[in-house]
């Protein structure tokens, strides 16, 4: 599948099978993300320990094809059009919470765990990501939905998302640096270990060229929990057991997707 993206901040060429359109309903999400302690520019903990984070996949203007994450919110985001994802971080060294840009939702389908899992995968029409703004200085209405304590991801109407979208569009786009800074940390990563992400024993980062590895195929899927208490996972299709924080899309051995299920909950 050839990349679709031309310009990160406009309109983008409409996504063909098995993309379907999605509506704007004028809502949206706030959605926290492990920032990388590596990282330059505050992308996604790549680099961390047993769980290496995919998403935001920023480079493909996606959430939640390569990544089980947040299935709940994006459940909703396809249910009630409620299109637009403003991602904040913690970052190092005081700043503390920050606004890092946002993701206007164009387009989903049914990823790898299926609908019984509520996995739907979303791809942005417009991207927006800029310099980080410490969340203690946005101006209210802002500040308060920002700042106050939530763990993952939050709902906002449709005020919020005009009043966030329209503060983030006057800061300069920064998304080729935030890129570039992906491709650095995986860089990182493999001369370390051999690996850009060694939870997931993947050499390479994510392009569009691995998307329709990830697309749902068939309907055979179980319902799978997001979470092991004991951190491993079984492959039904290889019987490999590996150890993760988080479920992943795809066996790291025998890379059969929709695969793993966690360790205790073998009979």
């Amino acid at each position: 599948m050839e990349d679709p993206k031309t310009d990160q901040n406009t309109a983008q060429p409409s996504l063909g099978a098995p993309w379907h359109p999605l509506m704007d309903a004028g809502r949206g999400y706030l959605a926290v993300y492990f920032c990388d302690p590596l990282a330059r520019w505050p992308v996604r903990e790549i680099t961390r320990p047993r769980d290496n984070k995919s998403d935001p996949n920023i480079e493909t203007g996606t959430f939640g094809l390569f990544s089980t994450c947040e299935p709940g919110m994006r459940n909703r985001i396809v249910q009630d059009n409620a299109s637009t994802i403003f991602f904040l971080t913690t970052r190092k060294g005081g700043q503390g919470r920050v606004l890092t840009g946002y993701y206007h939702i164009g387009w989903w389908t049914h990823g790898t765990q299926g609908v019984v899992n509520r996995d739907f995968a979303l791809a942005a029409d417009a991207i927006r990501l800029i310099d980080p703004i410490a969340a203690v200085e946005l101006p209210e209405p802002l500040a308060t939905p920002c700042t106050s304590p939530f763990r993952t991801v939050k709902p906002i109407g449709e005020d919020i998302v005009r009043a966030l979208r329209e503060l983030c569009d006057r800061h300069p786009d920064r998304t080729n640096e935030y890129v570039d800074e992906v491709r650095r940390i995986e860089r990182f990563a493999r001369a370390r270990s051999g690996f850009s992400y060694p939870s997931w024993g993947r050499r390479q980062g994510f392009s569009w060229d691995d998307a329709a590895d990830f697309y749902q195929h068939g309907d055979e899927v179980r319902k799978v929990p997001n979470s092991s208490r004991t951190k491993k996972w079984h492959c039904s299709n290889c019987d490999y057991v590996i150890t993760s924080g988080a479920l992943l899309k795809q066996c790291p051995l025998c890379n059969k997707t929709a695969s793993l299920t966690p360790l205790e909950a073998q009979k």
